[in-house]
């Protein structure tokens, strides 16, 4: 009965959204947090063939880019996104207190696992990701089962890892890793001199090429990759919930529903495999990325919060590793190449 009652919605939503946008040559826009150009092409993509009609603009920047311009336009009255999707947490749960959001529960909503969402839809997750180590299919002796066997001589100059004081996501994996081995850690770590780039797209679509043997915070690997993703025997990994919102000053009210409730449904949903943040869906033999005993996905919105705790950890970022070099990533063109599998870094 779900998917019936989500594709009425749907459907509804989506005449709702073309009376609106008809003859205003406007778009639907979404900011998305990322750090590479094509990170929402394949949503982008299975939105424009559901709803053809609906002109969309889906934006990815840094996170900490959005945010600032999304407080900056709150401030003037004047927002661009109509809706937002970003890795930094903090920023919903202190818009929520300050009453900007506007709620809206989908059809899908009351399947969204409830640990992610805010009970009267001012905010939803619409799915998970996770940092996964990656190492090189070829010139390794020993393969690596945890992120510790990844501090090993063998792997002298042959890390490629994104700078933890630009990430808070990957910045948490190092704090969780402090918490356990302690600075140690990171102390073996900079012994092995690694190579870091801004943005977590790069590192693990360099591995396996250009002598680089492993990163610590890749993502899930293809068959094709000349690397290979693995969840830690023991070592902690990080899976968290991005979490998504329209706004009271969101311009195209209609269309942002639309989104949020595809984004949300169980058409879509079940695109994502163990990745999905719904409750309802038969993974069968596929564990749920955040159901291993290694990862906590509720951990991360904790560690946002603490905005002191992660100044400090930058700060000793610093003192082991440099400052952060480089353009974002997103307008980095050799990144861009890179991303869309042409060029070097």
């Amino acid at each position: 009965m779900s998917r019936e009652l989500e594709t009425k919605e749907l459907n509804e939503l989506y005449d709702s959204a073309i009376a609106e946008l008809k003859g205003t040559e406007e778009k639907l826009i979404v900011w998305a947090g990322g750090d590479a150009v094509n990170q929402q092409d394949g949503l982008t993509k299975a939105f424009q063939k559901r709803f053809p009609e609906i002109p969309i603009d889906v934006r990815v920047e840094l996170s900490k880019i959005h945010d600032l311009r999304i407080y900056e336009g709150l401030l003037n009255g004047d927002l661009t996104p109509d809706v937002t999707m970003l890795q930094t947490s903090n920023d919903f749960e202190d818009w929520q207190k300050m009453g900007v959001l506007e709620a809206f529960k989908p059809e899908g909503f009351s399947q969204i696992r409830d640990e992610f969402k805010d009970p009267n839809g001012e905010f939803s997750a619409f799915r998970m990701f996770a940092f996964l180590p990656q190492y090189s299919k070829e010139g390794l002796i020993s393969i690596p089962k945890n992120l510790t066997d990844m501090l090993s001589v063998e792997y002298k100059n042959k890390l490629v890892l994104t700078y933890p004081h630009d990430d808070d996501a990957v910045l948490y994996v190092y704090d969780e890793m402090i918490k356990a081995k302690g600075k140690e850690f990171i102390v073996e770590l900079a012994k092995l001199n690694p190579f870091f780039i801004r943005g977590t797209a790069g590192p693990p679509l360099l591995v396996g090429r250009q002598n680089f043997l492993g990163t610590l915070t890749g993502y899930e690997t293809t068959e094709e990759q000349p690397s290979k993703s693995f969840i830690p025997e023991k070592d902690f990994f990080i899976s968290w919930a991005q979490r998504a919102a329209m706004f009271k000053l969101t311009k195209h009210k209609a269309a942002a529903r639309l989104f949020l409730a595809f984004i949300q449904s169980l058409e879509y949903q079940e695109l994502l495999g163990n990745y999905t943040v719904r409750k309802d869906i038969d993974l069968k033999s596929t564990p749920w990325i955040g159901s291993y005993s290694n990862t906590n996905p509720l951990g991360f919105y904790a560690f946002m919060r603490d905005r002191k705790h992660i100044g400090e950890l930058r700060k000793m970022m610093v003192s082991y590793f440099g400052s952060v070099q480089g353009e974002s990533p997103v307008i980095d063109h050799k990144m861009i190449k890179l991303t869309y599998g042409s060029g070097t870094y």
